[in-house]
């Protein structure tokens, strides 16, 4: 996990922490996993709070609260990958061309520049035609 999510993820912690125990209760778990942005149902959420061992009535402390929010943060970058590579394979084939590629990844969002999108190309396993397939770029992108 990166420095600055970490920071994000603490400061959302000690927001909700409203005593400054180092705890937050259980029952607003999912407040602030969607204060930092990641779409969730209760059935996730409360699967993600069991396998962190969290009881329906226990408070939450940071640590605690990070084991619900790893794997959500995969699965989520993942599926904002796949939904941005939608974006531009719109015929549903699963390839894009490498132009493509290189206009929504440094023009949009988190904007990539010419150069960090070449390093990015070196790395990747393009097929002989200049396309990329779906599944080795979130593999890719995941990976890292």
């Amino acid at each position: 996990m990166e420095g600055s999510a970490q920071d994000h993820i603490t400061e959302a912690f000690r927001l909700f922490d409203r005593d400054g125990d180092g705890m937050i209760p259980a029952s607003e778990v999912g407040t602030v996993v969607r204060a930092l942005g990641y779409i969730i149902t209760e059935a996730e959420l409360n699967s993600a709070m069991k396998k962190a061992g969290v009881s329906g009535r226990s408070g939450v402390n940071l640590a605690t609260f990070r084991k619900i929010i790893e794997p959500l943060e995969t699965s989520n970058y993942s599926k904002q990958l796949n939904e941005a590579f939608a974006t531009i394979d719109r015929e549903g084939s699963g390839v894009v061309r490498v132009a493509e590629l290189r206009h929504l990844l440094t023009t949009l969002g988190d904007k990539l520049t010419d150069e960090e999108f070449d390093i990015l190309l070196q790395e990747m396993d393009l097929d002989k035609g200049g396309e990329i397939r779906r599944t080795d770029f979130i593999h890719f992108m995941t990976s890292r």
